[in-house]
């Protein structure tokens, strides 16, 4: 009599017990595949292409693009991109959410800096807009851009003065907005050259314009981090100086300029993930002028921030030269990220040389790419960086083999180029686009 479920008993080739045991065998090799593929995820780079299109809102389970990283030599004003195997596609068990953030060193605007704002200008104003048209593209494509502004502002250009105390065009706030960035850090050792009418005038321009800021409050209300939202996620941005022209640290108040005190900016971070914070930057302004090298206290403070878990990132300003990018775990401190806008090393006008060495003139828009990962943490998946040189002909911040200016020296771009790359490689990879 055939059984009505097809299978006839007698000839019934696995047993009850042979069953159980393939189906204790399957989920293993299940349970194998699913760390294969977290493993995979972990040791490869997102792409830079499918950060930007995730789709966040279908409710599906997001389909995440990985391959090798890129490597790009850039040697003699040549570039060539290479990259291992074919991307492959893999859907992950949750809905993944992701951003890109890019940060850049310090905008210090010297004297002649500003006369050349003044000279784009027009009506006695001054225009910056022309010195960051050739990275626009690279910092507005990015979902969340973080600045450095280490000179106050004015409040009105009546009072301008520069170095060694500053007080600087208003419109490079302007400047900053239309150039792409979203925040910026404000903490510095030049926050009180201007004392509190300085800071005053340089948050209000910024609100002005719609850039957030952190580092600098007049009310004590007002001094915690500044919030943003990319790809969904949570991000809280803090900002210290540990170092004061002039004036003793901490200020009187102390929120006025946020100080330097690990333990602090640890507590600071932790209130911020209380706040709801799900990925927090700490941006510092430290260590020693025109030095390349990390200081034993960069060293050590980064690694007892990155210790905690509510730091996921450090980006730092001061040297006014490149100083590497320390990996500590799964985590990143770009200790120093040089001059992204300055007049150094200076000219026959006013010359910081010999202290200011070559490398002042470079810069770097450092990138990193934020996901959430299968443990449910947020966090840098991916990290890299376009080189940047100021040309001081016209003050336009160049983006070393994306948008050379033909009038550049393509020795000078190339030497530029290598001093970058013998600084922050291999620990960042270089970043192209197409």
């Amino acid at each position: 009599m055939n059984d009505p479920t097809g299978t006839d008993p007698d000839h019934d080739v696995m047993s009850e017990t042979e069953r159980r045991a393939a189906w204790h065998l399957t989920k293993m090799l299940m349970a194998f595949f699913a760390v294969v593929l977290v493993m995979v995820m972990a040791d490869l780079s997102i792409d830079l292409t499918t950060l930007a299109g995730v789709n966040r809102d279908d409710g599906q389970p997001t389909a995440v693009t990985v391959k090798t990283p890129a490597t790009t030599v850039a040697y003699g004003g040549s570039s060539a991109t290479t990259s291992s195997d074919t991307p492959t596609t893999a859907t992950l068990p949750f809905e993944g959410r992701t951003f890109t953030l890019v940060a850049t060193g310090d905008l210090l605007v010297h004297e002649y800096v500003a006369d050349m704002a003044g000279f784009y200008g027009s009506d006695g104003g001054y225009d910056f807009n022309p010195m960051f048209r050739r990275v626009q593209p690279v910092l507005a494509g990015a979902d969340l851009a973080l600045c450095h502004l280490e000179t106050p502002l004015s409040e009105d250009d009546s009072d301008l003065v520069y170095y060694p105390n500053f007080r600087v065009p208003f419109e490079l706030a302007d400047a900053i907005g239309a150039a792409g960035y979203d925040g910026c850090s404000v903490a510095s050792n030049h926050s009180l050259d201007a004392g509190v009418s300085g800071v005053r005038a340089t948050l209000g321009h910024l609100d002005r314009v719609g850039v957030a800021h952190a580092g600098m409050a007049l009310e004590e209300a007002d001094a915690g981090p500044a919030w943003f939202a990319p790809g969904s996620i949570s991000v809280a941005h803090l900002a210290y100086t540990d170092i004061m022209n002039g004036a003793s640290l901490p200020t009187d108040p102390p929120w006025l300029v946020g100080s330097l005190d690990p333990d602090k900016v640890i507590a600071d971070a932790e209130a911020a993930v209380a706040d709801g914070a799900e990925f927090v930057v700490v941006s510092i302004h430290w260590g020693i002028e025109y030095q390349s090298q990390p200081t034993d206290r960069q060293a050590e403070v980064s690694a007892q921030l990155l210790a905690s878990p509510a730091v996921d990132l450090l980006i730092g300003h001061q040297a006014h030269v490149i100083q590497p990018v320390l990996q500590i775990s799964d985590k990143y401190a770009a200790i120093g990220l040089g001059n992204f806008l300055s007049n150094q090393p200076g000219d026959e006008r006013r010359n910081c040389q010999p202290e200011c060495p070559d490398s002042t003139q470079d810069g770097v828009i450092a990138w990193f790419a934020v996901a959430d990962r299968p443990d449910g943490s947020v966090a840098v998946v991916d990290a890299g960086y376009v080189p940047t040189w100021v040309d001081r002909s016209t003050y336009e911040i160049v983006p070393l083999g994306i948008d050379d200016p033909p009038g550049a020296d393509p020795a000078v771009l190339a030497e530029s180029e290598r001093r970058t790359a013998s600084v922050l490689e291999p620990t960042l990879r270089r970043i192209t686009f197409d």
